[in-house]
């Protein structure tokens, strides 16, 4: 289990020996409590933390307050098999996005929730979270980054992506091989006519190296 979790719920009814007199008992983890008394009746109660149920984050530790995820009603629920159950887990398909960021769409411009429990909401082969670092429509399926085209004329390559106008990119190229291209040819930033809300367009760069055989990848920069 992820953070911190706060709020053990347990109830318990006694006073077997008097059927007159019966107690409910409750109590909580770091909880505050009251007794009450009222003719035959006693009620000892317990409060889960100030603030009622909630979540908070700083850093790389999460707060669970009041009575979350103190049980889990589906532990075989584990949507990214990380071997925590999706009640506790605050990134359920572990694609960079919390949960709670999902559902609010805080991660896009502009806001767009996901699913939660779906790495891959429009199934265009990115997940949220690269789409929200790529700046593209989580939900549009023919809207991520990729490239486009690549176009061979009198010895100069003409190589187009799908980008998003003011996101910078790297474009990387490598000679006979078709393993991942690592080396840099140049770093640009997208722009050209784009249109809200999601200023998408086609950039391009020219390379005009004259090997036969190259291959090209695009790499947006946080």
């Amino acid at each position: 289990m992820k953070g911190f979790t706060y709020g053990l719920l347990m109830l318990a009814l006694t006073g077997a020996s008097s059927p007159a007199q019966r107690t409910n008992t409750s109590s909580v983890l770091d909880s505050s409590g009251t007794r009450s008394t009222g003719g035959s009746f006693t009620n000892i109660s317990a409060a889960g933390q100030p603030g009622g149920i909630a979540e908070s984050a700083g850093g790389g530790l999460i707060h669970q307050a009041g009575f979350l995820h103190t049980f889990f009603l589906r532990p075989d629920l584990d949507t990214d098999g990380d071997g925590i159950a999706n009640e506790a887990d605050p990134d359920n398909d572990n694609d960079g996005l919390t949960d709670s960021t999902e559902i609010g769409g805080d991660a896009f411009d502009p806001a767009t929730a996901t699913m939660v429990n779906q790495l891959d909401t429009d199934e265009d082969g990115m997940s949220d979270g690269q789409e929200a670092i790529a700046g593209s429509d989580p939900t549009d399926v023919g809207a991520h980054l990729y490239i486009t085209s690549i176009v061979n004329t009198n010895g100069t390559r003409e190589v187009a992506w799908f980008a998003r106008s003011n996101k910078t990119y790297r474009v990387l190229a490598s000679d006979y091989g078709y393993t991942l291209p690592t080396n840099e040819l140049i770093t640009v930033t997208a722009s050209g006519f784009a249109t809200a809300p999601w200023y998408s367009l086609t950039n391009t760069v020219f390379d005009g190296t004259t090997t036969n055989a190259r291959f090209y990848a695009v790499e947006v920069l946080p």
